[in-house]
């Protein structure tokens, strides 16, 4: 029993650290987005079959896409030992990271079966990040008439 309790407090600990590292890499890319002149990026994804993910990213303001090779620094959060390190890379993938990362709050699992697409925007103008979902499904009607 105490083997269990251990893993579910290890779940608490990394689903807080998980939270807390999203809020503040959420304010970092804020802020280098409005740094970097950026008014407005949308990511797109698409996924179904199991798999899927960031097909693309769009730029307004500052220098397009060349404004997102700029360095960050963000942390991830490791499950095994729910722990977070620093990490580096460049804002595009920080900003395909953490738009996944919201993604999957309200719609985990979204590329199995069916899948779905849609959009994440981040607006540091207004300081919002907008999910826009669609999910895939198939539909079946039955009928069944006796004369």
């Amino acid at each position: 029993m105490s083997e269990i309790k251990t893993m579910l407090e290890q779940m608490d600990r990394y689903n807080r650290l998980k939270r807390e590292s999203q809020t503040e890499d959420r304010a970092t890319v804020m802020a280098a987005l409005k740094a970097c002149g950026i008014t407005k990026v949308v990511i797109r994804y698409d996924g179904y079959g199991d798999s899927g993910g960031v097909e693309d990213c769009q730029v307004e303001g500052g220098q397009g896409q060349e404004s997102l090779s700029v360095p960050m620094q963000t942390k991830l959060v490791d499950w095994s030992s729910a722990e977070t390190t620093s990490h580096t890379a460049p804002l595009r993938e920080v900003l395909e990271t953490l738009a996944m990362q919201y993604v999957d709050v309200e719609h985990s699992g979204w590329e199995n079966n069916e899948g779905g697409a849609g959009n994440v925007a981040f607006d540091p103008i207004a300081d919002k990040i907008t999910v826009s979902h669609t999910e895939n499904y198939i539909s079946y009607e039955d009928f069944m008439h006796t004369y």
